[in-house]
């Protein structure tokens, strides 16, 4: 196996951590990435050298960088960001899905672009992703062979629940254990949870929860989410992701990397590998592995 060609999830070294889902950002840069930008405390650069002790701490081999902006501006800063930063092995992209049809295959010729994501969430309209363009353009992306990314919370199940139907085959994750909210109802996101376990190659990040209860984080309702999810999706289909620097305000990230170890501490070796690389790379099949990761593996 070469640098570039793709490591599957056997072929991993087993102590291999992926961080399936990390930001970067720098005000001066104009970008809109609202709502982040509307609290005070995310009004600063984000930057590698920002995140590095803390994947150093976590032994975190590689990251995958996620737009933040639904601009193709943002996309090009991501990709220039990855290019010098060689523990970015994986960008995630913004594109216009109600748009045009887009040139997916041009997409995936940019240096480690390896998905797109719908950012669901910044958009008024729930049934968003139910439009024929979109579904059109997320059905090319999976052609592509680009991992599909969404970014939805409970307003959102119903049209992605329909979707997933029309959809082609091919890997699809949904952002953040698709954002449980601690004074939800929580048989609706339950019942989404058993939608995606239906639907082969579907995955949920395991993140988002400091994020989504806050303070509250630790506490038993946000545990029990966490047992749910599992028991749901199982392993196989969970990936761990930090969403750094949002957990900030709530967690640091080695008190999150630390409570997503020990909650999987208990399964089988290869469930962990799986949850902690081996999905990521299921997830995005256009993931490189840089040789020198294997070779120490």
């Amino acid at each position: 196996m070469t640098i570039d060609d793709p490591a599957s999830a056997d072929a991993q070294p087993a102590s291999m951590r992926i961080d399936a889902h990390l930001h970067h950002w720098q005000p001066a840069c104009n970008f809109d990435n609202r709502p982040v930008a509307d609290q005070p405390f995310y009004r600063r650069d984000f930057m590698p050298a920002d995140a590095r002790a803390a994947l150093d701490a976590c032994r975190i081999d590689g990251v995958i960088l996620v737009q933040t902006a639904p601009q193709t501006e943002e996309t090009d800063w991501c990709i220039r960001l990855a290019s010098e930063t060689p523990r970015i092995w994986g960008v995630t992209a913004w594109v216009d899905l109600d748009g045009a049809p887009v040139d997916f295959g041009a997409l995936a010729r940019r240096p480690k672009v390896v998905g797109i994501r719908a950012q669901l969430r910044r958009i008024a309209d729930s049934d968003f992703i139910a439009r024929p363009q979109v579904t059109e353009n997320l059905a090319a992306a999976l052609h592509a062979k680009l991992g599909v990314v969404l970014l939805g919370e409970a307003r959102h199940y119903a049209a992605v629940s329909r979707a997933l139907d029309r959809l082609p085959p091919g890997p699809l994750t949904v952002n953040h254990l698709a954002l449980p909210a601690p004074d939800m109802d929580a048989e609706p996101w339950r019942a989404f949870m058993r939608r995606l376990a239906e639907r082969p190659d579907t995955f949920v990040q395991f993140s988002g929860i400091p994020f989504c209860f806050g303070a509250q984080w630790r506490d038993g309702h946000a545990r029990a989410c966490m047992e749910d999810a599992l028991r749901i999706l199982g392993p196989q289909r969970m990936l761990y992701a930090s969403d750094w620097p949002m957990l900030l305000r709530f967690a640091q990230y080695e008190e999150w990397f630390e409570t997503a170890w020990k909650f999987f501490a208990t399964l089988a070796p290869k469930d962990v590998a799986a949850i902690f690389a081996g999905n990521a790379l299921r997830a995005n099949p256009r993931l490189r592995v840089p040789q020198r990761t294997l070779d120490v593996g």
